[in-house]
């Protein structure tokens, strides 16, 4: 068990978030990796900052290896940004069957490691049981859909909804409990939204580990995606990420010398 002090990593550039994570997880070394709390602000217009150097930088990284994906495509099975702008930035009800009967099925036929859903299916087709007059019954949950309509609601009314009911789970016990060694879906266990001031959306993530090459900078430019299309629905502005990393790690079958150019360039970006 790690007694390391947790880092607080804060940036307005997701880019120099990412970065300053890297250098952390390249500077300590496995054996003294500590919790990271990365908090992202410096949004325009709902979209979050970037420095395209180094995300460029680290996409070449990643396509120089087998079976490693961009951070486009890695942010897009959190939120597919693409595809719901080029739809016209439907909302949440049409754009989560669109994605259910149309994109998903695609996604699935094209890569086998989508056989475990991916975390936007999880969010708006959620699969559980409920207890219904005395009996156990099976449920379908569109959590995006009512978590928007609950704020909608309260905001309605002038009144804030409570924190604990805008929470959005990706993380199925029934499912995602294994004893096999390695099982790389899913890693963001849970999504939380908060407020950030009269009109702002903060939106908060977890994951228990996280590997912070292959897919870090993927996973927090699909939530800040998220963000934005649930502060559109809400009439909001996306203001802030928060994302707690239980045990960040450099990352499967890399070496520090193959990353060293990647650092340099990192280090000569930063302010």
């Amino acid at each position: 068990m790690s007694t390391n002090t947790p880092e607080i990593i804060a940036e307005s550039n997701l880019s120099h978030a990412w970065g300053r994570v890297f250098l952390h997880a390249m500077d300590r070394g496995a054996a003294n990796l500590a919790p990271l709390m990365v908090s992202i602000t410096g949004f325009v217009d709902g979209v979050p900052t970037e420095d395209e150097p180094i995300r460029s930088s680290l996409d070449r990284i990643l396509a120089s290896q087998p079976k490693k994906f961009s951070c486009k495509i890695s942010a897009s099975t959190i939120f597919p940004y693409e595809v719901w702008l080029r739809r016209g930035r439907p909302s949440v009800s049409p754009f989560s069957t669109l994605y259910l009967t149309q994109f998903l099925p695609r996604l699935r036929a094209r890569d086998r490691h989508n056989g475990h859903g991916t975390y936007f299916e999880r969010m708006v087709s959620f699969h559980g049981s409920k207890l219904l007059k005395g009996q156990c019954e099976h449920v379908t949950k569109n959590q995006l859909e009512h978590v928007i309509s609950i704020w909608r609601r309260d905001r309605a009314v002038g009144r804030s909804s409570r924190h604990s009911a805008l929470q959005i789970t990706v993380f199925d016990p029934a499912k995602d409990h294994s004893g096999a060694a390695l099982l790389g879906f899913p890693c963001l266990q849970q999504v939380s939204l908060s407020y950030d001031g009269h009109d702002g959306l903060a939106v908060s993530a977890f994951y228990p580990t996280q590997y912070i090459v292959d897919r870090a900078y993927g996973n927090y430019l699909g939530l800040c995606h998220l963000g934005c299309f649930l502060a559109h629905e809400m009439s909001m502005k996306m203001v802030r990420l928060n994302c707690f990393i239980g045990l960040p790690e450099l990352g499967q079958g890399w070496t520090k010398n193959q990353l060293r150019g990647l650092a340099d360039l990192i280090r000569s970006r930063f302010p």
